[in-house]
């Protein structure tokens, strides 16, 4: 039986990095069966076939690419996680005669919320970090963040718990393994011969300097304001006028907002050791690598009030005339 595999991300744990090698390496995964198809591509990873997949609408052409093949598949994209139980359904549907399974990278969300928080405010994000925060621990019954074990169950129930395999990114990520631990996943050998993102540094998606996601956050909501800018453009825009930032101030503003900056302790909250303890006991079996968590991290932020500062006004105004 033809075995599809889904990796399903989430963000934040390496997606970029992982999609990069298997493009890097399609030809050589070639050979240990697995095919990662250039069809479906939007930058690395499968997003044109989740979202024929969130349209229930998955062409004739492209099940018929499918099924005339005798390799097994992988199929990635973070944005899987996004859909419901619903969509993945109807995809075992149209493919009766394959095997799923599921590959998830499960991250602590005391170190994995700040990654996320970042990302949303790359895309158009306005709110702080703290209000990004209280959202999730508000409600943290219904966070898939808080509680990895929700989606989990849902794969369980769709695909059978045995056809979903974890990947513990933290363990992966102290070890250096992330992308041996992946292939491992999808049952694909390691050779010395892959081409390894040391060899490609573009394909790691790095987190910025707080003081940076702080003013970039600041012009999300004031060119949206002014000018119904909204999404990721601020951020790119942000990143190609560095130069012409910093001679109308943005060097200064970001050592103002440095002045308010804060560290907190993550990784040790209560709804931690809760989510560690649920994982454990209910999807210890499924999971490849893991090892309990026993650290923390130290996160800077900025406090809130830093644009209430009456120079730092002056300087957003001067970057955004």
């Amino acid at each position: 039986m033809k075995t599809l595999y889904l990796h399903v991300g989430p963000h934040k744990t390496g997606t970029t990095f992982i999609q990069k090698f298997m493009l890097d390496n399609a030809a050589e995964i070639y050979r240990s069966n697995l095919v990662y198809p250039k069809r479906f591509l939007r930058i690395f990873g499968h997003h044109n076939f989740r979202d024929a997949l969130a349209g229930r609408a998955i062409p004739k052409e492209d099940l018929d690419f499918f099924k005339g093949a005798e390799k097994n598949f992988l199929l990635s994209s973070e944005d899987f996680i996004s859909l419901t139980g619903e969509h993945f359904s109807y995809l075992r549907d149209v493919f009766p005669d394959t095997r799923f399974i599921v590959v998830y990278a499960w991250r602590r969300a005391g170190f994995r919320l700040f990654s996320i928080w970042q990302e949303t405010v790359k895309h158009g994000g306005t709110s702080s970090f703290f209000d990004y925060y209280h959202e999730h621990l508000a409600h943290p019954e219904h966070s898939m963040m808080l509680c990895p074990d929700l989606k989990l169950n849902m794969f369980s129930q769709v695909f059978g718990k045995a056809n979903v395999r974890i990947i513990d990114y933290d363990a992966s990520a102290r070890n250096g393994s992330l992308l041996r631990d992946f292939l491992t996943a999808v049952d694909v050998p390691w050779t010395e011969s892959f081409v390894t993102p040391k060899d490609n540094p573009e394909a790691i998606n790095r987190s910025m300097d707080f003081a940076d996601i702080e003013v970039i956050r600041a012009l999300n909501h004031i060119l949206a304001q002014r000018f119904g800018i909204n999404g990721a453009s601020v951020r790119l825009e942000y990143t190609r006028r560095l130069e012409r930032l910093e001679r109308a101030g943005l060097t200064r503003l970001k050592d103002l907002i440095r002045k308010y900056h804060l560290v907190l302790t993550v990784g040790n909250y209560q709804i931690d050791n809760l989510s560690e303890r649920i994982m454990a006991e209910r999807f210890g079996e499924n999971m490849l690598n893991y090892e309990p968590n026993t650290s923390v991290k130290h996160i800077t932020v900025a406090r809130s009030d830093w644009v209430l500062d009456l120079e730092a006004q002056k300087i957003l105004n001067e970057l955004t005339d």
